[in-house]
């Protein structure tokens, strides 16, 4: 499947950098980028009486209108040649833009966001774009410095059904890439008869794409470990699963996509 349709989820936050990698990821693909500027996310009081402050959510709606329409302006502007832009209106109403998220991104081919700032660790969006859409979503971590770049992409393999859907959902960033490596990070106590890895290389084969694997050693701390390969590897992509256990668990234990989100210092495409 090629991709030719993108959304791209803009929190008010988000920085430029963001806006110029959704550019040039879509002049990559050759696809066409609608634009959905979130709406700032305020938590609205209700006075004394039970009254809720309509005035005050048609203002801040009609606010959040004219910001998005400046904001798509500027990226509209800056569209590199025959990449085809639109801006996606989004009902400026504290509280609803992350169901509103969740519906509209399933009528794209994929999502890209931002990762939270290092102040708000709000990741609201980002889990309403991966888990109400059923599509895949590349974050692009809030330091990014320049364009879309798929020289080197590597695919976090456990041999889960979400790291499955995941390679299976980016085949086309495979096929576009320079070079891929499915990279392997087996928690300790793994029998080594279970290390996985092996048949998705032959797999990715008959598709064209000659993979490496690479077995990086056992660890507690898999997502510090793939962080780290990838910097020392001069990754430009992970692709992954996200969220392998129940999004309850990830937040009361911890987990590797929790991790990955906090920490990531390159563009992870991510499915669940």
């Amino acid at each position: 499947m090629a991709i030719k349709d993108i959304l791209l989820v803009l929190e008010a936050e988000a920085p430029v950098t963001a806006r110029e990698y959704a550019l040039s990821f879509a002049s990559k693909m050759g696809a066409h980028l609608s634009v959905a500027a979130v709406p700032a996310q305020i938590l609205m009081p209700i006075s004394a009486t039970g009254d809720y402050p309509y005035e005050l959510i048609a203002t801040i709606a009609e606010d959040a209108r004219v910001a998005a329409q400046q904001t798509y302006k500027e990226i509209s502007a800056a569209a590199p040649a025959g990449v085809q832009t639109e801006l996606v209106n989004l009902e400026g109403i504290p509280g609803l833009a992350q169901s509103e998220i969740g519906s509209l991104a399933r009528h794209f081919d994929l999502a890209i966001t931002t990762q939270a700032g290092p102040e708000s660790g709000d990741r609201t969006m980002i889990n309403a774009t991966l888990f109400d859409t059923g599509r895949p979503v590349i974050v692009v971590p809030y330091i990014q410095k320049g364009p879309a770049k798929l020289g080197h992409v590597l695919v976090a393999w456990d041999g889960s059904s979400v790291a499955a859907r995941a390679l299976n959902d980016a085949l086309p960033l495979l096929q576009a890439a320079g070079r891929v490596e499915i990279v392997t990070v087996t928690p300790l106590g793994t029998p080594n008869e279970e290390l996985p890895g092996f048949n998705i290389t032959r797999h990715l084969a008959r598709h064209g794409i000659n993979a490496e694997l690479r077995m990086l050693p056992k660890t507690e701390d898999v997502a510090s470990t793939l962080l780290s390969y990838a910097a020392d590897a001069g990754a430009d992509l992970l692709v992954m699963g996200g969220y392998n256990h129940s999004r309850l668990r990830e937040f009361v234990f911890g987990g590797t996509t929790i991790d990955i989100l906090k920490s990531m210092t390159l563009p992870v495409f991510m499915v669940h």
